[in-house]
Order: structure tokens, then sequence, then C-alpha cells
């Protein structure tokens, strides 16, 4: 089993810290790495996920139990982290909404789609993409909701709401997943020369994707407020993963290769997205990239150890 760590998560989180190292010795300078970010969020990452899911056979794999297991795991911990940071922290609804969403949002497309792909192939990127679809519009929306309609004055904050939503849907990475799910369910097929492309960059996508989780550590740091960043960070990295597997294994008795999957998911650190909206609402930004740092160190650790316990 330690051949699987070696041989399968090794080079997953060796690639993360080449990100860190080329970006220590000014390969990869800090002024580039947003140009980098958006080539990988525009280019190569939808069109690995657009070939992925064009090829799968969406509609014999969709299980519903799937967004069960993980949604409804993920949405209570979601309340968890809101209760407690309103109750005992004693923050602001839009801060406890923003410090909710750190300790529950997974970073899936950069580091999540990588290992699962590394580790289970794939067979384990379908039940991974079937979350994805509705994983940013269903958390980055409810986070929205809560802000907005705590700011708001008089009532008129649906229209907010909705160009929040509409932003959050133009994502290159959305568009991807609903037009290759499309593409599956009509059974689509690319010609020659235009799906040889979309490998190459499908190729090139967890590559870039891991460099850049690398690149975003170097230069943070421990700030804002502590005590909210320990509570995202072990909401995230340790009661998630926990809340997930037993309503996935107790309640909707997933197979246990989905099983791992959506635990594996809720055991990703906290993604950027967090950071995003929290520059986006400018609420809780020093604790969202606190939570980001942390919880992304602490997974070098629990993933593996996840990862090797899941094994057969």
């Amino acid at each position: 089993m330690l051949d699987l760590i070696v041989g399968k998560v090794g080079p997953v989180f060796l690639t993360i810290l080449c990100g860190y190292g080329l970006t220590r010795f000014r390969i990869i300078s800090r002024e580039g790495i947003p140009f980098l970010a958006r080539i990988a969020m525009n280019a190569f990452i939808p069109a690995m996920l657009f070939q992925t899911l064009s090829q799968s056979d969406i509609s014999a794999h969709f299980d519903l139990r799937l967004w069960g297991s993980y949604y409804i795991g993920v949405l209570l911990n979601f309340a968890l982290v809101f209760f407690i940071a309103r109750s005992f922290l004693k923050a602001r609804t839009d801060e406890a909404a923003v410090t909710a969403v750190g300790g529950v949002f997974s970073n899936i497309v950069l580091l999540g789609i990588p290992l699962i792909q590394a580790v289970y192939g794939e067979e384990g990127l379908v039940p991974l993409l079937i979350i994805l679809s509705i994983h940013p519009l269903t958390l980055l929306g409810l986070t929205i909701m809560i802000v907005e309609g705590s700011r708001s004055s008089g009532g008129h904050w649906l229209p907010s709401v909705g160009h929040s939503v509409l932003r959050v849907l133009r994502n290159p990475i959305i568009i991807a997943i609903i037009l290759g799910t499309i593409a599956s369910l009509v059974k689509l097929r690319l010609p020659e020369m235009v799906d040889g492309t979309l490998e190459r960059f499908r190729t090139a996508g967890p590559t870039i994707a891991l460099l850049l989780v690398g690149a975003g550590l170097y230069g943070q740091s421990v700030r804002g407020n502590i005590s909210a960043s320990l509570l995202c960070t072990v909401s995230k990295m340790f009661i998630q993963p926990l809340v997930v597997f037993a309503v996935g294994h107790f309640v909707f008795d997933l197979e246990p290769l989905w099983l791992t999957i959506v635990t594996l998911i809720a055991a990703l650190p906290a993604g950027a997205n967090v950071a995003i909206i929290a520059g986006s609402y400018n609420v809780c930004i020093d604790r969202s990239s606190t939570t980001i740092l942390i919880t992304t160190l602490i997974s070098v650790i629990t993933l593996p150890l996840l990862v090797l316990y899941a094994a057969p």
C-alpha cells in the first residue's frame, strides 16, 4: 500500500512543492501567477472537464445519492460553523457566512481532480465531476444569498444575488461542465483534430493546477482572526469528512469507490473561491487566506493517510 502513496499520491504533492520552489526562486514571478491562473481556469481545466465529461456515460453513472451524501454533509457542516461563528465568535451575519464557506468549500478543481485522477483514474473522475457540477453554484450561491440578505436595507437584495449567481454561471469551468454533460447525453463525438487538441489541454491541466497550488502558498502567512481560521480548519479537514462519510455510508449506502471519492472531496483543503468571495465583499479576507494556507499544509498529511486507509 505504501507503493500507492509513493507512486501516485507522492507525485501530486511533489508537483505542488515544485510550484512553491519555482516561485521561491523567481522562475514563476508573483506577478505571473494570476496570468498562469487565468490560462488554467479559462483554457486548460475547462478543456479537460469538457473532454472527460463528454467521453463519459453520465446517464449511466448519475446517482442522486452522490449529491445527497456530499451536500447534506456539507450543508450540515456549513450550519455548524455558521452557528459557532455567530454565537461564540460574535461574528456579524456576513462574517459568519464567509467563515462558514471557508469551513466547507473544497479545492476540487486545482487539487481534487489531479489527486483523484492520479489515484483512481477516469473511473474516479466521474463521481467527482457529478459533485463538481453544482459545487460552486450551491455553496457560493448560499453564501452570496446570506451576505446580500444581511446587508440589504430595503429588501431589494434578490437582484444582487441574481447578478452574483449569473457571474458564477458565466465561469468557464461551469460552462465546460454544462456543455460536457450535454455532449455526453447526446453522445456527441468530436472531430479527431479537435479531440486531439483537447487531449493536449487535458494532459497539461492537472500539472498546471498543482503548480498553481504550490505557487499560491509562497509568501502566505498566518494572519487575521486565528480563532475563526482554526474553526474553519478543524471543520474543513476533520469534521466534514466524517459527516460526509457517515451520511454516505449509513444513510445512502454508497458503493466503496464512490464513498471513498466523496470522503476525499470533503477532506480537500479550502479552495481559492473562499478568498475570492471574501475579497468581493471585503469581509474576512485575512482569515480566509489563512484558512487556505493551513488546510493546504495539513492536507499534505491527511490526504495520503485517507488514500492509504481506503486502499483495498
